[in-house]
């Protein structure tokens, strides 16, 4: 062990020094962070080879909401100076309608790969589910089941009414266990003061045992989801998404309540050498020398221009999972009475997303979406009067019809233009 435990070390430190000169002949990273990142990487090696973590056969579901974010990771352990090419790593998409396999194009519009080779799908749509494989050498690293549904039947329950929750039940007969799979409480909304929080269960179906058949049809399939299926997943046949305790099963939401303090300017950091002398001293909201700071994000600005009568839907450009608030110029909008206040004509949705149906002239304005206490997004919506359809037509009859009259004008003119030259050609 202890011969092994030299022989690896050596070649982590070959391999260091190899990357060192390639990584920094750029002078784009500095030793510490190339230190960093390979400490990184070998880190993923040691918990991939974990006899826990290599089941690559089992299929992940992922459940999401139309217009959601979905970010699907790579478990591959990706060298920070060899890049996605060379290490033959690469996404596939098998797509529900035909059963086609073909490349995922990070470039295409509505995904983004990240560094370490995580798919994202923003805005999800109808069309965006089917299988996602992470290809690496020929062989799947990992394999997700992506639905997409237009609307998940939810409940919310207060946090005070807990006991109110669904509790898991057994479908005996059927082979079948129904739950709640539950996440990680979101981000408090406001800071210094009580705020909101969610926590967000999605109704589940897995088999009791594995090597029995469901009733009254089989999906064989089950099996590679140890952790079960959504209830309205598209791997569940017709006649067992419709039993009583599946298709009245509705997914849930928890309401809580949470208090936080605000961040405060951090206290002065004290850098020392390696004997422990001070050697500089940073103030709150400075950075060292050798260090390059963070720059936080830019807030994204969109100008939308929407005719009267539609329905528009705007959506917060972030990917935490903290409440997004919402405000029209100056004023916040409140979703709890909005949707009454407007009749149900504007509201904020699961998503976080502002809608607002069959917009007015009267609606065009700023609107800001916010994160914790970070401005995200400004949209500058600008409604105007569409066009009468009949008054289209008229315009381009109308258009046809000079359009006619005019070439066999033209025709005459340049005939009677052409006779005189041709006379005085023969005087």
């Amino acid at each position: 062990m202890k011969g092994n435990h030299t022989l690896e070390s050596r070649h982590r430190r070959s391999l260091s020094l190899g990357s060192f000169n390639r990584m920094q002949a750029n002078w784009k990273y500095s030793k510490k962070e190339v230190k960093k990142m390979f400490d990184e990487y070998y880190k993923c090696i040691e918990e991939a080879n974990k006899s826990e973590n290599r089941m690559k056969e089992a299929i992940t579901a992922v459940l999401a909401l139309e217009g959601q974010r979905v970010d699907l990771k790579c478990p591959s352990c990706q060298r920070p100076d060899q890049d996605s090419v060379k290490a033959k790593l690469f996404w596939q998409r098998a797509r529900n309608v035909d059963s086609t396999t073909m490349h995922v194009d990070p470039s295409a519009e509505g995904f983004k790969l990240k560094k370490d080779m995580t798919l994202v799908i923003k805005n999800v749509d109808v069309t965006d589910a089917g299988q996602y494989f992470c290809v690496k050498d020929g062989d799947s690293e990992v394999i997700y089941q992506v639905d997409v549904l237009f609307r998940e039947p939810q409940r919310t329950v207060s946090e005070k009414n807990m006991e109110t929750l669904l509790p898991a039940q057994k479908l005996i007969d059927h082979n079948l266990e129904v739950f709640t799979h539950w996440s990680d409480w979101g981000e408090c909304d406001q800071c210094d003061k009580h705020g909101k929080r969610l926590k967000i269960g999605t109704c589940m179906v897995q088999k009791i045992d594995m090597d029995k058949p469901i009733v009254p049809v089989d999906i064989p399939i089950m099996s590679l989801y140890p952790r079960g299926v959504p209830c309205r997943s598209t791997v569940l046949s017709r006649p067992v998404a419709h039993l009583p305790g599946i298709k009245g099963r509705k997914s849930e939401v928890l309401d809580g309540i949470c208090f936080v303090v605000c961040p405060s300017t951090p206290p002065p950091i004290q850098v020392t050498d390696k004997n422990g002398k001070v050697i500089e001293i940073i103030e709150g909201g400075y950075h060292p020398i050798d260090k390059r700071p963070e720059l936080p994000p830019l807030v994204q600005r969109k100008v939308l221009y929407k005719a009267t009568g539609t329905h528009v839907k705007l959506t917060c450009p972030t990917k935490q999972r903290g409440k997004v608030r919402w405000q029209r110029g100056e004023r916040p909008i409140n979703t709890a009475t909005i949707r009454r206040q407007t009749r149900g004509r504007v509201f904020v949705d699961k998503l976080n997303r502002l809608h607002i149906r069959k917009l007015r002239i009267r609606d065009s304005a700023p609107y800001h979406c916010w994160v914790w206490q970070r401005h995200v997004g400004a949209f500058k919506l600008i409604g105007f009067k569409k066009m009468n359809d009949n008054l289209k037509h008229y315009i381009t009859y109308a258009g046809l019809f000079l359009t006619i009259i005019a070439f066999p004008i033209y025709c005459a003119c340049k005939l009677c233009l052409a006779k005189p030259k041709a006379k005085r050609r023969k005087r």
